[in-house]
């Protein structure tokens, strides 16, 4: 009798550990396998820690991304710069706004221009261009930044693309007008290419609102006039 009651008491003191384990690791939402990685947008913000400077990434969904890892890819990293962000996550921490902190290392960093937009005038129309353009996709982040998805047509030299407010609506019942401009410098039309810019929005916020009315309009590579409709939520 002994022996089977050490035996069942050993049995059950397996279950239960294993059910503890399981349980531990369910709960465990920074437990990130190796080999994951996250692809993102964010900003670079600067932080001093003993006067010596050093970065974080603010996510556009709000988290933040901190390097545990000397990386090269620190020298490249300069304050209120956008990127596109490659990264391995080690673990994650939740912040009392309820976002997260995750910690990791960063595998490939690309720089994303970064702009004001401009208020269009004659001096600078010209400047600017009248080149054609495709939007593929674009959005606004929660921190009022506006992504473009663009396309367009080149045989491999330097395009300008702007964004332009051309003094049109007052953003809450007739949408701000902005105008996408692209001027490809007398370029070739040899091959499609493609790329992201990222225009800040903040100056667009009305007091006393909560959301603010614009579209983008662009000129497409047959000639057609198009409108994309959006909205920044503060």
């Amino acid at each position: 009798m002994k022996i089977r009651l050490s035996v069942q008491i050993l049995f059950l003191l397996l279950i239960l550990t294993v059910s503890l384990l399981f349980t531990s690791c369910q709960k465990n939402e920074s437990n990130y396998s190796i080999g994951d990685f996250i692809v993102t947008f964010g900003v670079v913000e600067s932080t001093s820690k003993d006067g010596i400077n050093s970065f974080q990434i603010r996510l556009d969904n709000g988290d933040k991304f901190v390097a545990l890892d000397q990386s090269l890819h620190l020298d490249e990293l300069k304050p209120d710069q956008r990127i596109l962000i490659n990264f391995a996550p080690y673990q994650d921490v939740v912040n009392t706004d309820l976002s997260k902190t995750i910690y990791g290392k960063i595998n490939y960093v690309q720089n994303i221009l970064y702009k004001n937009i401009l208020p269009l005038s004659t001096a600078i129309s010209d400047s600017i261009g009248h080149d054609p353009i495709i939007v593929r996709d674009s959005w606004v982040t929660g921190d009022s930044i506006l992504t473009i998805d663009f396309k367009y047509y080149t045989q491999g030299s330097l395009h300008y693309v702007n964004l332009a407010d051309i003094s049109e609506g007052n953003g809450k019942d007739k949408p701000f007008i902005f105008e996408l401009r692209h001027n490809a410098r007398g370029d070739q039309k040899s091959y499609a290419a493609s790329g992201y810019v990222s225009f800040k929005l903040n100056s667009y916020k009305i007091a006393g609102l909560h959301s603010t009315l614009f579209k983008i309009r662009f000129t497409d590579y047959e000639g057609k006039m198009n409108e994309l409709p959006h909205m920044i939520n503060y």
